[in-house]
């Protein structure tokens, strides 16, 4: 135990003085033990209540921690464990509308297509159609079927003709989306013809076409690949070294490059279903991210919505090839913009969440010696935790069980007793208005 706090204290001096440790600190069960004890008597001074996850039901006033905390954050990453917990929805609809209504964030980014979203949006601007109504098989479906998550899209309705509007747009490449499956090719090609780009008359290019109809719609694996690969390349370098300044997406070529590039990405995935850590998704999410940043939403104030496996950085692969490490969507744009990103998980401490991917439930576990079970066993109710500057918080943190450093990879905690299992409603897939 000695040697162990010994280690721990040279490390934390080095680090104080901007070196790193000569040597790594010797974590023993003892070490990790005293380092839940601290850290658990650390959250029950810091930790703030929260009044109530229900936007409808509750003040500001309980948010001013988390409003001090992300300062002048340009992107606000609101992070969920789970596709269906419909308390993880409640609190990020309260949390958008305290973004939007205290804080001046201008658009929501949601998990799910760039493409779909896209046209949502435009139909909610100039035809007045419903962003609520128009999600079902636009976005994805424990966003738009269930009553928990479509608050937020009906907030966005609310706000859309005001002065400030919630702008709503998509981070994700195309995924089986009912406006992707039957416009997105459609559209490239008039976009292409309306350019005069010669390749719509390249003799690939119906093997391109039919290809990435396959992708789009969640099925070429096993497709030969040679002339899509041959057409993508040639799309990549007309429409990527293109102008991003028209007004409109679809007069883009930008827009058009995330489009291409986000379908190449799904083709590569669909190609190695075998190999779940063959997955460029998280790449391509970030770049369109990033796009959204530097055009449309230039000089804006952003909240991006999406799931712990995306908006927590992370290694979340290895190229089997190249033996290279995929990162999160997360670690991506915390690497490029920095402090301009504050991250905010959304944790529940005990209940039941749906298995999305059919209709049976499954309880939420908490690891021992975790933050969880830190604040688990605290008995608090719901709250916020901003992490610490603190080195030697820090290096206690490093130390206990988790999946992501708190602090580095997370900078705030939202906790609540209990996820409740968010059940899909039926809600149809309507057209888009004409």
């Amino acid at each position: 135990m000695k040697r162990s706090a010994l280690a721990l204290l040279m490390g934390l001096s080095l680090v104080a003085c901007g070196e790193k440790p000569v040597a790594p600190v010797e974590t023993t069960e003892q070490s990790v033990q005293a380092s839940f004890s601290a850290v658990r008597d650390w959250l029950g001074q810091e930790a703030k209540p929260l009044a109530s996850l229900d936007a409808a039901h509750s003040s500001p006033d309980d948010l001013s921690e988390f409003g001090d905390a992300i300062a002048d954050a340009r992107v606000v990453v609101l992070s969920e464990d789970s596709y269906a917990d419909a308390n993880a929805f409640e609190l990020m609809n309260r949390l958008v509308q305290y973004l939007h209504q205290q804080k001046d964030f201008d658009a929501l980014i949601i998990e799910s297509a760039m493409f779909d979203v896209e046209a949502m949006w435009r139909s909610a601007l100039e035809k007045d159609a419903s962003l609520t109504d128009l999600a079902p098989g636009r976005v994805f479906y424990m966003y738009s079927q269930t009553d928990a998550s479509r608050k937020v899209l009906q907030y966005a309705d609310v706000m859309k003709k005001s002065p400030r509007p919630l702008a709503l747009y998509g981070l994700d490449i195309p995924l089986a989306g009912t406006t992707s499956i039957n416009e997105l090719i459609p559209a490239l090609s008039d976009y292409l013809q309306q350019t005069g780009s010669a390749i719509l008359s390249e003799p690939a290019w119906p093997a391109y076409v039919a290809v990435a109809k396959k992708a789009i719609s969640l099925n070429s694996e096993g497709a030969e690949l040679s002339e899509f690969t041959q057409v993508s390349k040639l799309l990549e370098t007309e429409l990527c070294n293109g102008a991003s300044d028209a007004a409109l997406m679809r007069e883009n070529a930008g827009w058009w490059c995330r489009q291409v590039r986000g379908i190449s990405a799904n083709v590569i995935r669909q190609q190695h279903r075998d190999d779940k850590n063959y997955d460029y998704r998280d790449t391509a999410m970030a770049d369109n991210v990033q796009w959204l940043l530097q055009h449309p939403l230039k000089d804006k104030k952003v909240i991006i919505w999406g799931h712990s496996s995306h908006a927590i950085p992370a290694v979340s692969g290895l190229n089997p090839d190249s033996k290279q490490e995929i990162h999160s969507m997360a670690w991506h744009l915390k690497s490029q913009l920095g402090d301009q990103v504050y991250i905010a998980k959304l944790l529940p401490l005990g209940g039941q969440v749906s298995r999305y991917w059919d209709t049976g439930e499954q309880a939420v576990t908490l690891e021992a010696n975790s933050l969880e079970w830190a604040l688990k066993s605290l008995n608090l109710k719901q709250g916020f935790v901003n992490a610490p500057n603190d080195v030697a918080m820090r290096a206690h943190l490093s130390q206990i069980k988790k999946s992501y450093l708190f602090g580095k990879d997370v900078n705030g905690l939202f906790f609540y007793e209990a996820a409740v299992a968010a059940k899909q409603g039926t809600h149809p897939i309507l057209p888009l208005p004409q």
